[in-house]
């Protein structure tokens, strides 16, 4: 009944940021909901929201409108003071739908279940789809070590057609003294926004490049937070020249990893 949307824009290869009263709307349910993307980091480019949507099967609308007053509506003074409006941006017009895939549940592991050694398995189980949707799992691993703490994903694509099932190590995911790189590909990223406004644990190191040396951890325990996504491809329609949608349906559990 709610679906998390990311945007990003792109004009010529780069990433553009919206200014000047122009919006991204995220629309459903012939736009009886609607929602305004908000920008993750100033001037950043990355959006995102959350919308109801009461019937998946008509996806969702996303538009670029200029609209001044409703940029300003999560500022901390009142939207009618420091009104510049510049007039809408090149970008303002362009509009897109979404469709989403069929609902996917995870039926395993529980999210009692807890790990003691890297070398454990963890085994994914969902409800598969006959139609070769493709799977991506998406992760957020959060270690502890005292009053330090150290937090970084992974999103990776698990199959191409849908299996409903998928082993994964508990190593492959907390390695004992690899650094951890990162991710920086666009659809992980996107990927992890969303998981992200689910678990409400945003943090900008999640898609940084920044590696992580996980050899100075003595680990008390950590979370790792696994999210199945079931993807398929949408046309931006023929205004739009590269780029891509993806409609997902996912659902996430929590297990632990207690050394």
């Amino acid at each position: 009944m709610e679906a998390q949307v990311a945007a990003s824009l792109y004009k010529d290869g780069r990433k553009q940021a919206l200014v000047g009263g122009d919006i991204v709307v995220a629309s459903s349910d012939s736009g009886l909901h609607s929602s305004i993307l908000r920008s993750i980091e100033n001037l950043g480019g990355d959006y995102i929201a959350n919308i109801q949507v009461d019937d998946s099967g008509q996806g969702v609308e996303f538009a670029v409108e200029h609209d001044p007053v409703a940029a300003r509506e999560d500022r901390w003074y009142p939207v009618d003071e420091l009104l510049v409006d510049p007039g809408p941006g090149e970008l303002v017009g362009y509009a897109f739908d979404v469709n989403f895939p069929s609902e996917i549940m995870l039926t395993s592991p529980l999210p009692t279940d807890t790990y003691t050694s890297r070398g454990q398995t963890i085994a994914l189980n969902w409800n598969t789809e006959t139609n070769g949707d493709q799977i991506r799992l998406t992760s957020v691993q959060t270690c502890f070590s005292g009053d330090q703490s150290v937090q970084w994903a992974t999103s990776t694509i698990i199959n191409s057609t849908d299996t409903g099932s998928h082993d994964i190590s508990v190593g492959s995911l907390i390695p004992s003294t690899t650094v951890v790189n990162a991710i920086s590909d666009f659809f992980q990223q996107i990927s992890v926004m969303i998981v992200s406004s689910v678990l409400e644990a945003y943090t900008f190191g999640l898609v940084s490049a920044d590696d992580i040396d996980l050899g100075s951890y003595n680990l008390d325990y950590c979370t790792i937070s696994l999210t199945v996504f079931r993807e398929i491809s949408n046309d931006l329609g023929a205004d739009i020249s590269g780029g891509y949608a993806i409609g997902s349906a996912s659902d996430t559990v929590t297990v632990r990893y207690e050394p």
